[in-house]
């Protein structure tokens, strides 16, 4: 039998794998004992281990950090990645984020596309391989993440307690095959606050953004506003939303003003395909007087060099190459209280631009400003020749399934295969298919989810033989 017979012939399995494991809510939390990031993540992590165990793979556990399951013989290791957590699941959405609903043949919830439905897709073509008899030569890792969505700490901790793979995929991108990543850089923007907000319009809070690599969908403030300033501040923001067709409201409760702006999730990695609640909201109340503090001057930072544009240009880090395109900027999350004022962007950079050059020119304009700025995380920009051997193999696999001829992609986001040598990403979205990563009403095609495992099965076999 063909591995992608065997494949094809586990679809009613696979499918309610890919159900039950979106069932499980697996965003980060505060740590548990045993669970690095949370009781919903180190359930999802069990679950895909639970799963493996029952295929009749070797299972490993390091520590709630990170698992895999094992198949085959052999000093080399061949790696394919996933995770198994998901960012929050936002608002929009047509049914439950955490049901597992299959609706016109597709399977919906937060993470079906990214990254639970390709990673049982991965785990189930290993099991095709297995089931196939087809020999092979190397041991083969399906690696489930717990913290991609976050720092990475998952992959630190790995390749800190085992040996990293010579070669393979993540699970994680598009076909037919992601040789070129963007650099990614999250940065956090702080200030102190001293000088309180106080005037006709003084800020109290606010608030915005639930992950750090998502376009923030809700951003609220709460405002204390005096004599004309009410009216004058809900006329003008009627007709701001009305001229910029964008959504924001306010009402009063108790002594507050309190306006909500409302946008649309997205991937930080393409800011343009959401709408920022928070640089909509920022562009709108950076307009008016708010007073000589220091909450004001934060707002006015972020409406002059960060919430005007996607492309870096207001700190002069505009670039681009032929590679990976243009550079990107998203304001990801806003918290302004009594205390402090803290924003999180992520910048996403082409092969050829300089680290520390994009650095040192935030840095000289925050610095300026009297902004603190901080890196919270920091992954290079990836770069494999289509001539290698990782991309040649995944492309003729590609090929072998789908017959149809393939090409090397460059995407804005970034995947585990940074961490590693040899290892580009490798699916799950097909061409012409829309990346649905992130956004309200996530999902798989069915079809796409088992062309998915007998890709998988293919270039696992064709790696390890």
């Amino acid at each position: 039998m063909s591995v992608e017979d065997a494949a094809g012939s586990m679809k009613p399995e696979i499918i309610k794998s890919v159900q039950n494991i979106i069932k499980i809510k697996s965003v980060k939390e505060q740590t548990a004992c045993g669970m690095p990031f949370g009781k919903g993540i180190n359930d999802a992590l069990v679950y895909a281990l639970d799963t493996a165990s029952s295929l009749g793979f070797r299972t490993v556990n390091l520590d709630g950090y990170i698992g895999y399951a094992e198949y085959g013989q052999g000093d080399e290791i061949i790696g394919v990645l996933g995770h198994v957590d998901t960012v929050a699941e936002g608002k929009g959405w047509m049914f439950s984020p955490y049901e597992g609903k299959i609706y016109d043949n597709k399977i919906y919830g937060r993470g079906a596309i990214d990254d639970k439905g390709p990673t049982v897709a991965a785990l189930y073509g290993l099991k095709s391989v297995k089931d196939s008899g087809l020999e092979i030569k190397k041991k083969v890792r399906i690696i489930f993440g717990t913290d991609e969505e976050s720092g990475w700490q998952d992959i630190d901790y790995y390749l800190k307690n085992d040996i990293a793979p010579v070669e393979g995929f993540t699970v994680d991108g598009m076909f037919p095959v992601i040789n070129a990543e963007k650099g990614s850089i999250y940065i956090e923007l702080r200030r102190d606050i001293s000088r309180k907000s106080k005037g006709m319009i003084s800020i109290k809070s606010i608030i915005g953004g639930n992950s750090i690599n998502s376009v923030p969908d809700l951003c609220t403030c709460e405002l204390r506003l005096k004599d004309m300033a009410k009216l004058m501040l809900k006329d003008t923001l009627e007709l701001y939303c009305e001229k910029n067709g964008i959504n924001m409201s306010m009402e009063e409760i108790d002594d507050l003003h309190v306006i909500t702006s409302r946008g649309i999730s997205s991937h930080s990695s393409t800011p343009w395909k959401g709408k920022n609640a928070i640089s909509q909201f920022i562009s709108f109340i950076s307009q008016f007087n708010l007073g000589q503090n220091d909450v004001s001057d934060f707002i006015k930072f972020l409406a002059s060099y960060v919430c005007s544009g996607s492309d870096g240009a207001d700190f002069d880090i505009d670039c681009g190459d032929d590679i990976l395109g243009k550079l990107s900027l998203s304001l990801d999350c806003i918290s302004i209280d009594d205390e402090k004022a803290r924003a999180v962007i992520n910048i996403r950079y082409p092969v050829t631009a300089d680290y520390e050059e994009i650095m040192d020119k935030i840095r000289k304009i925050a610095d300026d400003k009297k902004i603190d700025v901080s890196v919270l995380n920091h992954k290079r920009a990836l770069y494999v020749k289509k001539e290698s051997r990782i991309v040649s193999v995944l492309m003729d696999s590609y090929k072998s399934v789908t017959q149809k001829d393939p090409y090397t992609l460059s995407i804005n986001g970034q995947t585990y295969a940074k961490a590693f040598d040899n290892m580009v990403a490798f699916g799950p979205v097909f061409p012409d298919k829309d990346n649905c990563s992130h956004m309200p009403n996530e999902c798989i095609g069915i079809d796409d989810l088992i062309e998915c495992t007998k890709i998988y099965a293919r270039a696992i076999y064709e790696l390890a033989k």
